[in-house]
């Protein structure tokens, strides 16, 4: 888990606070944190693909679904990504 990836025993919201923030600056954390999650996810799905390749046990259908399953993982990060660029752009043209 990254620095930026919550522990999931955690209780403590670090993000609940009673005063609201700009949009802007909660936006930049969401991009920061999401390029973290993002390291992650690409990281894990590297991992997997080179346990499935190595491992002699492992049956062709199920290398299948790792492969078939981490790339759609990557594709939606990528579009993820794409969306939260999209708009930082829209809010900067709105300032």
């Amino acid at each position: 888990m990254s620095e930026y990836t919550p522990d999931p025993d955690s209780e403590v919201d670090p993000e609940a606070d009673n005063e609201p923030r700009p949009i802007s600056r909660e936006l930049t954390k969401l991009t920061n944190d999401f390029a973290a999650f993002s390291a992650d996810c690409a990281f894990l799905c590297d991992a997997f693909a080179a346990i499935i390749t190595d491992q002699e046990d492992v049956d062709e259908v199920t290398a299948y679904g790792f492969s078939r399953h981490t790339d759609w993982l990557k594709n939606q990060i990528a579009a993820f990504d794409h969306r939260i660029e999209t708009l930082q752009r829209r809010m900067r043209e709105q300032v």
